[in-house]
């Protein structure tokens, strides 16, 4: 069974092989800090009210020589190795020290910029073509990608979307044309930083019950019309048509409630006068990757969908964009 579907107050949820380790890790630490902060929080006070400023007491300056609060310090230390040593540092082997094999994962190359993600994949061939600054058009070829001269390059997909077949190993090689970015997919548990001038690699694998039509089907929600919020709305679309009593079609699907609050407002009063008493909707997209670090004044736009795909919906998305269909590899 997959995670729940809304963020909570703890994680969001959770779609990928890896990231249990990662959420019960995050539990841990959190349960260390409740268990620290809240003793902290009582001494604190108690020293507020012991050691307040009365007549006829004179502070001291001196430190105090207690064996309390050195074994507590002492516990702290252990309780912190063994958080790093006992618990994060496995964690962290078992997921990074170990590349998925090359010739069975699916490679991605991912070239980040202001403000947008730039996929770049292989084709049919598995092999990426060669790309040159020189050839760099932000509106056409955003990596310059040499498919004029450069046999490779011909089946190459360039996109600001991202597609991962669920169920395999993706490895994605990560780089950047100008500042520093963070590559994140919240509800993969994956996060990496972006440098100029390094490639540096994530790997993953989607959970084979996480494609995005199943996604959607799940986070398919009824909403009263009456109490409609278009604010916490905005980023849903109709689920089906939502039609009125004379089977006018008042919300198509695939539509949402309009890009601003009035448009929101008025759509939404239209639909109530028309008696739609609910509306079936679902989020525009499941899952999105974001940028995770503040770069530069339009930061808040540099996000892209991401689709995933059964290996047979990956093969007919790469033979959509062009690939003979028995040459495609993944």
């Amino acid at each position: 069974m997959l995670a729940t579907t809304t963020y909570g107050l703890w994680a969001p949820p959770l779609y990928s092989a890896h990231g249990g380790s990662i959420d019960s890790l995050i539990d841990v630490v959190h349960y260390f800090m409740i268990l620290t902060f809240i003793p902290w929080c009582v001494f604190f006070v108690y020293c507020l009210y012991r050691f307040r400023q009365r007549p006829g007491h004179k502070a001291d300056y001196h430190p105090v020589k207690a064996k309390v609060s050195q074994y507590a310090e002492y516990a702290i230390v252990i309780i912190e190795a063994f958080l790093l040593v006992g618990l994060s540092m496995p964690v962290w082997a078992d997921y990074k020290n170990e590349p998925p094999d090359e010739g069975k994962r699916t490679e991605i190359r991912v070239v980040a910029q202001q403000f947008q993600w730039n996929v770049h994949y292989p084709g049919a061939d598995g092999v990426f073509g060669r790309t040159d600054a020189a050839l760099v058009d932000e509106a056409s070829n955003p990596i310059g990608l040499d498919k004029d001269s450069d046999p490779d390059a011909a089946d190459d997909v360039v996109t600001q979307e991202f597609h991962f077949p669920v169920g395999k190993d993706i490895y994605i090689r990560l780089t950047s044309k100008d500042v520093i970015h963070s590559f994140a997919i919240p509800t993969m548990r994956v996060k990496q930083d972006v440098i100029p001038g390094m490639e540096i690699p994530i790997w993953f694998k989607v959970d084979e019950n996480a494609t995005t039509d199943k996604l959607l089907k799940q986070m398919t929600e009824r909403f009263p019309t009456a109490k409609a919020n278009w604010y916490k709305l905005r980023h849903y679309v109709a689920a089906e048509d939502i039609t009125s009593k004379t089977g006018e079609v008042m919300l198509a699907k695939g539509e949402g409630l309009g890009f601003t609050l009035d448009d929101g407002n008025k759509l939404l009063e239209k639909l109530s006068k028309a008696g739609i008493a609910e509306l079936t909707l679902h989020p525009i997209h499941p899952m999105e990757v974001v940028c995770a670090q503040l770069c530069g004044n339009s930061h808040f736009k540099m996000k892209s969908k991401v689709l995933t795909h059964t290996p047979e919906d990956y093969l007919a998305w790469m033979v959509e964009e062009g690939a003979p269909e028995d040459e495609v590899e993944f």
